[in-house]
């Protein structure tokens, strides 16, 4: 037996989208529920958007970087911190951590697989991502 019927559930995803809020969790003892708004537009939380290419229609010619399993992605090392993994603009090396996903309170590293600049981060702390979900645009180093 859960704590909320379903009408609780209905009026706190009400109360989400009327406040214009992304996250609304509410807990009682041992019960949880957590609800997400989608945010897939907005630039994640601490960035700005990256700068849009002046030619109209053209096509981000970077390099993807994809979720490798469901969960909850995190570019904060720590819960409620300012200090990320990665920022647009930063340099990385292939193999390092460029944000974490958590699935089951277990978290795996999201790790860049070609050297590179970091161009665009696709996706905000604590947002909901899907297998082969396009989390990171990389613009490859040139040898």
């Amino acid at each position: 037996m859960i704590g909320l019927d379903i009408e609780e559930v209905k009026a706190y995803a009400k109360l989400l989208k009327e406040e214009d809020l992304k996250v609304l969790t509410i807990k009682d003892g041992d019960f949880k529920i957590h609800l997400e708004a989608n945010v897939a537009d907005a630039p994640p939380a601490g960035q700005q958007a990256a700068p849009k290419s002046e030619a109209a229609g053209e096509e981000s010619s970077g390099h993807t970087v994809k979720a490798g399993q469901v969960g909850t992605f995190f570019i904060e090392k720590e819960e409620n911190s300012d200090e990320m993994f990665v920022s647009v603009g930063d340099d990385v090396s292939e193999g390092d951590t460029l944000g974490v996903i958590e699935a089951m309170k277990v978290f795996n590293d999201v790790k860049a697989d070609v050297p590179g600049t970091v161009e665009e981060i696709l996706v905000g702390n604590g947002e909901s991502v899907e297998y082969d979900q396009p989390l990171f645009i990389l613009r490859p180093k040139e040898d």
